[in-house]
């Protein structure tokens, strides 16, 4: 039986990453960006799961190696859309 009274690890992650996921979509309708959307989307996305990278719902859920993901490859990843996104910025701004 579920606990509501305490949000677990796991609903705290998901309000998260829904809440990030609603900015990027205010970044969106902003800026009319999709590109910049999903950087910070996937950015902010990354913070909220290193935030529970000591928390035991990793083991007790059997999804370890998301913690190696977002430890290992999502920060390349998001490094590799911003250099990209910074890249094809500065090119326009120079044509």
């Amino acid at each position: 039986m579920i606990d509501l009274a305490l949000p677990s690890d796991l609903s705290v992650m998901f309000f998260l990453v829904a809440v990030s996921f609603v900015i990027s979509l205010i970044v969106l309708f902003i800026s009319k960006n999709w590109k910049l959307s999903v950087i910070i989307f996937s950015v902010l996305s990354n913070i909220s799961f290193v935030m529970n990278i000591g928390s035991e719902m990793f083991f007790l859920n059997n999804i370890e190696w998301i913690q190696y993901f977002t430890v290992f490859v999502w920060p390349v990843i998001n490094l590799v859309l911003i250099v990209m996104f910074a890249i094809e910025y500065f090119k326009s701004k120079k044509a």
